[in-house]
C-alpha cells in the first residue's frame, strides 16, 4: 500500500488591494472592470457602500465625503477572504501595507479631461477643481507621500494591457 504524501503547505499569501487613483475622469474605472475581469480578482464597487464608508454628503460638491478609516475598516474585512481591486480618487490614501500597486491614472489631454467631466453634467466649479488637481498632480503627489508602490499610466492614450499586467505581476505574488 503507498503511503501518502502531503504536500508542503505554502504560507497562504496575504489578500491586500490593487488600486487605481487619480483625478476623476482618467480612467480609473474603465481601467478597473477590465483588470479585475483579465486578472479574476473582484473590484470592490464604492458606489454600493457609500452609506457604510461616508461621513456626510457634500450638497454644494454633489457628493459623499468618504471617511478613510470607514473605507478602511470595510476594506480589512473583505480582505480576509480575497484581494480586491478599487478605483476612486481617494484609494491612495489608504495605508500602503494594504496595498500591492497603486495605479495612478494621469490625462496628458486636459481638454478630454473638461469634455469627460462636462459629459458626467459636472458643475463648472467641480469641473475647474478637478483640472486643477490634475495639472498639479495631487493624487500622484500624494500617493508618493504615503509610500505607495506607484505605476502611472496615462488615460488619454492606448493602454497596453498585456503589457500592463506583465508590469503588475512583480508586484502581485
Amino acid at each position: 500500500m503507498k503511503s501518502l504524501k502531503l504536500k508542503e503547505q505554502k504560507k497562504p499569501k496575504q489578500n491586500k488591494l490593487i488600486i487605481l487613483t487619480g483625478t476623476p475622469g482618467t480612467g480609473k474605472s474603465t481601467l478597473a472592470r477590465q483588470l479585475s475581469k483579465i486578472l479574476k480578482i473582484p473590484r470592490f464597487d464604492l458606489h454600493k457602500h457609500y452609506l457604510k464608508v461616508s461621513s456626510t454628503f457634500d450638497k454644494k460638491k454633489d457628493c459623499y465625503v468618504i471617511d478613510i478609516k470607514k473605507l478602511e475598516k470595510v476594506l480589512s474585512d473583505k480582505l480576509k477572504k480575497s484581494s480586491y481591486i478599487l478605483d476612486t480618487h481617494l484609494s491612495h490614501l489608504l495605508p500602503a501595507k494594504m496595498v500591492f500597486v497603486c495605479i495612478v491614472m494621469t490625462c496628458s489631454d486636459l481638454k478630454e479631461l473638461e469634455r469627460r467631466l462636462k459629459k458626467r453634467r459636472y458643475l463648472p466649479a467641480k469641473i475647474r477643481e478637478n483640472l486643477d488637481s490634475e495639472i498639479f498632480q495631487i493624487c500622484l503627489n500624494e500617493a508618493q507621500e504615503r509610500g505607495q508602490e506607484v505605476v502611472i499610466l496615462d488615460g488619454s492614450k492606448r493602454i497596453n494591457l498585456l503589457e500592463l499586467i506583465l508590469g503588475l505581476r512583480k508586484f502581485i505574488p
